[in-house]
């Protein structure tokens, strides 16, 4: 690479240099979240651009754990695209110190519970 002297250049830098910056303090927040709330259960962990992460317990009751401990509010909501599975979701969100943690978990209903959700209107 070359470096150049163009104002648009080094504006472009300073747009990377910005991104680092905040994905850098994104992994410091998602640092010390995980070793706060080493006890409760996570999968995955990802961090996303524009301030954001997203942890994925393994069930729902870990969305709702994560939560409580977060002080957020759970989501739940069952989806049909119209062909193949139904998919229940799980999520919970909050803002922290300028972070969005999105904590969500989805999970696919059996045939037998999808069959039911369907039979019921789309209604759990």
């Amino acid at each position: 690479m070359s470096a150049t002297n163009n104002v648009a250049d080094q504006s472009l830098l300073d747009m990377i240099a910005a991104d680092e910056q905040t994905l850098l303090r994104t992994g410091q927040v998602a640092r010390e979240l995980l070793a706060r709330h080493a006890d409760l259960p996570l999968e995955q962990a990802h961090l996303r651009f524009e301030n954001e992460i997203r942890l994925n317990p393994p069930t729902a009751e870990g969305v709702q754990a994560w939560a409580r401990r977060l002080g957020a509010e759970t989501t739940s909501n069952t989806n049909d695209p119209g062909f193949g599975p139904v998919f229940h979701h799980t999520d919970a969100v909050i803002n922290i110190d300028g972070t969005l943690i999105r904590v969500w978990h989805c999970r696919i209903l059996d045939d037998a519970e999808a069959a039911a959700w369907r039979e019921n209107g789309g209604r759990s």
